[in-house]
């Protein structure tokens, strides 16, 4: 009975860690943002403690094992993962993580080696606060992490002071960044050997992991897309990448919940400009207010947006917005130059610009860029359209925030069709996260036939907007799959469907 027990708390131990870490590793690593994902799944946690303490003290006080058995069999439904949307990465940190924990499990196993039964009983108290627990074994492992993040950190320092022709651009922003890095990417493309950080390889260890894997001598240019979710960590990356070029895409309440305020989030992009080189350039999104009246620590700066502010260098006119994408005229020292492109919504149109006038600014010939600009698509997940023979698909499932839900529904609203708007919702938006959603949820109704809500616990402020203002033709489904699935089954009444995918909860939330 030992035996069995042994085997199946191993089984459970290896599930119940992984199933924490795997959060944690969504979390960014950050233990305070770990606990309060804590503090919203307590009922779970609360079943899990109850469920290892009553094993615990059945072997504790009566020496039998079948009741401690079955009740780390019950363990598993609550820690079992399905339908996991991004899979846990087994880097070396997480390793490490696991070795710790066994390392842990092998010493109490030798003090306790006669005393089977309190060894037993201790485990399971450890399998009770495994939440915790794995907070605690990241501590431990904190020394040793910091030592290797710092050696890489200095190596790819060491990279870059031996590459002192290339040039650097740090991409920033609530929003938008990456969208504008990637165009800027296929501006510069033409003329210069140019490397972008990939996916969302947009934190201090992901730039450091970018520049000693992927750079190398022969290229002239490193477009860095810099990402952050709370105060000092851009301190860190401009120390790591001092740019020659800062662009700044928006800044609005995104990750309100980790900042804290809007004050913080102004000040921590706005650091960028502070990491220049001597006689660097920023480029900045002079539409979006907060930027505009930010201090520009007295930094040389070109302005770009379709408003046309005195700042900017280039102008832009003529701004047309069709389901089959954007038109627009863009005029440089007096002259006007017809631009095409496939993007969808005014945001799209602003990146862009940002990236036209950057590329500009570095020497691309204007007809290379209208040419290019033709064949720029628009980023995975961020206002994507897919056409389909039953339906149309505008997959903008990416972390959602305030402006850019409210341009994916005026996108929306564009379409000729029968259209459907699939959403969770927005998160990480701290004490204001009711209010922009109920105004989400308001403009909703402007833009859409028919709306499937995800999660009813989330979607509350939502569901508040359309019961304040009467609208009826919406449901409420538990998952994302549940709401594609009726948004397939809905009856256009022989309409073409669009159906807008916005936001995608990650699987911490």
């Amino acid at each position: 009975m030992k035996i069995i027990f042994l085997i199946l708390y191993l089984i459970v131990n290896f599930l119940i860690l992984k199933y924490n870490l795997h959060i944690f590793q969504l979390n960014y690593y950050m233990p305070d943002t770990q606990l309060k994902w804590i503090k919203k799944k307590w009922q779970k946690f609360c079943l899990i403690f109850i469920l290892n303490i009553v094993g615990a003290f059945s072997i504790l006080f009566s020496g039998k094992y079948i009741i401690a058995i079955i009740t780390l069999a019950l363990n598993i439904p609550f820690i079992i993962e399905k339908n996991v949307k991004k899979k846990i990465v087994y880097t070396n940190r997480i390793k490490r993580m696991f070795i710790c924990n066994y390392l842990i499990l092998v010493i109490l196993g030798i003090i306790l080696h006669n005393k089977f039964n309190i060894f037993a009983s201790i485990i399971l108290i450890v399998n009770s606060v495994s939440t915790l627990y794995m907070i605690l074994i990241n501590y431990i492992n904190l020394p040793i992490n910091k030592l290797i993040n710092n050696y890489y950190v200095n190596d790819a320092k060491k990279i870059l002071k031996n590459m002192p022709n290339l040039k650097i651009i740090a991409v920033t922003g609530s929003y938008g960044k990456t969208s504008t890095k990637n165009y800027i990417t296929k501006l510069l493309s033409s003329k210069y050997n140019v490397l972008a950080t990939p996916g969302n390889f947009n934190t201090l260890l992901g730039i450091t992991r970018t520049i000693r894997t992927y750079l190398k001598p022969t290229h002239d240019i490193f477009v860095c897309e810099v990402g952050i979710d709370r105060v000092g960590q851009m301190d860190k990356i401009i120390k790591l990448i001092n740019p020659d070029y800062a662009v700044i895409t928006a800044i609005g309440p995104q990750h309100l919940e980790t900042f804290g305020t809007q004050e913080n989030i102004i000040k921590s992009k706005m650091t960028l400009l502070d990491g220049l080189k001597e006689n660097g350039v920023a480029f900045l999104n002079l539409d979006n207010e907060l930027i505009k009246n930010a201090d520009k620590r007295n930094k040389k700066y070109i302005g770009y947006g379709i408003q046309n502010n005195e700042n900017n260098k280039l102008k832009i006119t003529d701004q047309k917005y069709t389901q089959n994408g954007i038109e627009f005229v863009v005029n440089k020292d007096g002259k006007d130059y017809l631009f095409k492109s496939k993007l969808l919504g005014e945001h799209n149109l602003i990146d862009l610009f940002g990236a036209i006038t950057i590329a500009d600014s570095l020497g691309i010939d204007m007809k290379q860029i209208i040419n290019d600009t033709k064949y720029i698509q628009s980023v995975e997940h961020r206002l994507n359209l897919i056409p389909g023979s039953e339906y149309n698909l505008i997959d903008d499932s990416y972390n959602s925030n305030p402006i850019g839900s409210s341009n994916a529904l005026k996108v929306l609203k564009e379409f000729d069709g029968y259209r459907i708007l699939i959403t969770p919702g927005m998160v990480e938006l701290g004490e204001k996260q009711f209010d922009y959603n109920y105004k989400f949820g308001k403009l909703a109704t402007e833009c859409s036939d028919f709306i499937l809500l995800v999660n009813e616990k989330q979607t509350e402020p939502i569901k508040k907007a359309f019961d304040d203002l009467h609208f009826a033709n919406y449901m409420i489904k538990n998952t994302f799959n549940e709401a594609f699935a009726e948004a397939r089954n809905i009856d256009s009444n022989g309409k073409k469907k669009y159906i807008l995918i916005e936001n995608d909860l990650p699987d911490n939330y």
